[in-house]
């Protein structure tokens, strides 16, 4: 029980805090900052909201103990776990290193939630 508040509560900060940061980005427009190429943009940005709100979804649905909240949690911590890789390597390259810190510490946090989730759903 407690390992599926802290899994929802996870899932949720970080769909929150990934609309809340493109929407403020969108909002000052200065996207083409992160990515140069409209077309890719639009497709990554599209990407982010789609991860963001499952994984919002599958945290509520964790915190109000819903059968399907687990296998959605696994899906939305993917998305979420691919989302930070690929930021690293966005941000890696354009030499921002506390950004890239923060991502690289934030895809181990992902990790060892699905990891343990996974050992606690299997034993």
């Amino acid at each position: 029980m407690i390992l599926e508040i802290i899994d929802g509560v996870f899932v949720i900060i970080a769909g929150t805090l990934a609309i809340v940061l493109w929407i403020i980005v969108l909002l000052k427009k200065i996207e083409h900052k992160f990515i140069e190429k409209p077309f890719e943009r639009l497709f990554h940005i599209v990407a982010e909201f789609v991860m963001s709100i499952v994984a919002i979804i599958s945290g509520i649905l964790l915190l109000l103990q819903q059968t399907w909240g687990l296998p959605l949690f696994f899906l939305a911590t993917g998305l979420i776990l691919y989302a930070l890789i690929n930021a690293i390597g966005i941000y890696g390259e354009k030499k921002y290193r506390f950004i890239v810190i923060i991502l690289m510490v934030s895809a181990i946090v992902t990790i060892a939630l699905i990891a343990i989730s996974l050992a606690l759903l299997v034993f």
